[in-house]
């Protein structure tokens, strides 16, 4: 049974004090590898305790933060696949320096579980307010969130791994739905907001089979979640990406302008998904919804919805796009043909690109993965053989000097999900007078279910980086239908492989795909 694990810090609002520490001494901080840069608000030492400003740590830790101000409350949350880890520091006026860990049952709402406190756990030091900014103890805040915390001392930095993610499984369990034997490139993460779209117009085993399938412990958090990705990811200037939402009613579909989406589910959308709410007409149902992904993605994803669908009730649709540089270039001198031997032992010459530079890199056995960061918080991740322990391995991977090839590729694939949506255990959505999406409905007189789950999605992948896109239309409609040589570690990708495009922050998956034969 998945458990929702909720963490309660009640901290004393102190004055400011100064704490002074020498530039020789500043203590650094890195989170899965990534240094996490503090600008003004550098970590201190109280008590031979690190204390760092909270935000950025929490920040960089894919933690969703929000400041109740009046109340003096912050309320910090965390999803994984497995467990719901949320965190708040009540600001009091008297000094309290424990926290407690509390269980909560699956299925009970957040706020309303009446369960007892299992764990108790000291602070070693007290927060303190400083400039403004709360520090808080950087190892008892980190471990309270399942966190693994180091200390090197010979280079004074902390190193906190985040929680393996078991149940980030639902991209496994989409991707070995796939054809092994044809290149195919997914959207993880789009086909993920299409669905959570969903779910927050469905009740009852409607929604929690949605959820549940996604590794979803709570909606409401992920919503929160969901908004700050998107902000993040939309503004960044290292490089372009663009999550776009959107909902789309058909008025002709019933012939009444009463019938809609409901003023609650439209808000949801809007405020968290940053969606837009269109109507449209039998007429122009398909290209509407076209035209939109067509613009979303900069012209990459054309004609998403069929002609066939023309008379849905009802589309909700994602559209991701990115173009991002590699952080460590190929360079097009180093790019010459090589033998890629595909998935049934056919040999074939097409362009490999080549480097040797230092980058993230994990092997056991007959499986390789290594890290190629691009400049704007993403990074690709290529694995020779087994992906079963992915998530588990790359937590593991470590700083290596690699002598890197891999192949110029470009993917277009075009699927329909349902019946993957359906193996993954969310089957009542598209049952006949079994789903229940009441919620998501006004003026509606039949019960709804989803018609199909479409997406396509394109990369191209080259010396300089990486341009992809994706899109993803659930149609809804009537129930019924240097010193010593260091050592260089070889990583040739040469035969069938596996690739990720992951938001290094959030650890969400953007574009997943395998390269099995050449193109």
């Amino acid at each position: 049974m998945k458990k929702i694990v909720s963490v309660i810090l009640a901290f004393a609002m102190l004055f400011a004090m100064a704490v002074v520490v020498s530039a020789d001494n500043e203590i650094s901080v890195t989170v899965n590898g990534e240094t996490i840069e503090f600008e003004d608000a550098k970590p201190i030492i109280e008590d031979d305790r690190v204390l760092v400003p909270m935000r950025a740590v929490f920040e960089k830790m894919g933690v969703f933060v929000d400041w109740h101000e009046h109340a003096g409350i912050v309320f910090a949350s965390r999803m994984t696949g497995k467990d719901f880890y949320s965190v708040t520091l009540i600001a009091e006026k008297r000094t309290m320096e424990k926290f407690k860990i509390r269980n909560f049952e699956e299925n009970v709402n957040r706020g309303n579980t009446g369960a007892e406190y299992d764990e108790e756990v000291v602070l070693p030091v007290a927060p303190q307010i400083i400039d403004s900014r709360m520090f808080i103890p950087l190892r008892a805040a980190s471990e309270a969130l399942n966190c693994e915390v180091d200390w090197d001392a010979d280079t004074r930095t902390v190193i906190i791994n985040l929680p393996i993610d078991q149940d980030e499984n639902y991209v496994y369990e989409l991707m070995s739905n796939l054809p092994q034997n044809e290149n195919y490139v997914v959207s993880p993460l789009s086909l993920k907001m299409a669905m959570m779209m969903l779910a927050n117009g469905a009740e009852g085993d409607t929604k929690a089979e949605i959820t549940k399938a996604f590794n979803i412990a709570d909606l409401d958090a992920y919503n929160a979640q969901a908004k700050e990705m998107i902000e993040t990811l939309n503004t960044n200037e290292d490089g372009e990406v663009n999550i776009a939402n959107s909902i789309w009613f058909n008025k002709d579909y019933y012939g009444t302008d009463n019938a809609d989406f409901s003023d609650t589910f439209k808000k949801t959308i809007t405020e968290n998904y940053k969606g837009t709410a269109e109507t449209v007409t039998n007429k122009n149902s398909v290209e509407a919804v076209n035209d939109w992904v067509e613009e979303q993605t900069k012209g990459k994803i054309k004609n998403l919805v069929p002609e066939a669908n023309r008379e849905y009730l009802a589309a909700l649709v994602n559209a991701i796009y990115m173009k991002a540089d590699w952080a460590e270039p190929f360079t097009k001198e180093a790019t010459y043909k090589e033998t890629f031997t595909d998935v049934n032992g056919k040999e074939t010459e097409i362009d490999f690109m080549h480097q040797t530079e230092h980058f993230d890199y994990y092997e056991n056995g007959d499986t390789k993965i290594v890290r190629m960061p691009y400049t704007n918080g993403l990074s690709m991740y290529i694995v020779l053989g087994d992906t079963k322990t992915f998530e588990n391995d790359i937590e593991n991977m470590t700083h290596s000097k690699v002598n890197l090839s891999i192949p110029k590729f470009k993917t277009e694939y075009s699927t329909e999900l349902n019946d993957i949506l359906k193996s993954m255990g969310a089957g009542r959505a598209f049952a006949d007078n079994n789903s229940d999406f009441d919620s998501m409905m006004q003026n509606v007189p039949d019960p709804l279910k989803i018609d199909a789950a479409l997406q396509k999605a394109i990369i191209e992948v080259d010396e300089k980086g990486t341009e992809a896109a994706a899109a993803t239309a659930i149609m809804v409609g009537e129930t019924m239908a240097l010193g010593e040589p260091e050592p260089i570690v070889e990583f040739k990708a040469d035969k069938p492989f596996t690739y990720y495009i992951k938001d290094n922050a959030s650890g969400e998956t953007l574009f997943a795909g395998r390269y099995v034969k050449a193109e």
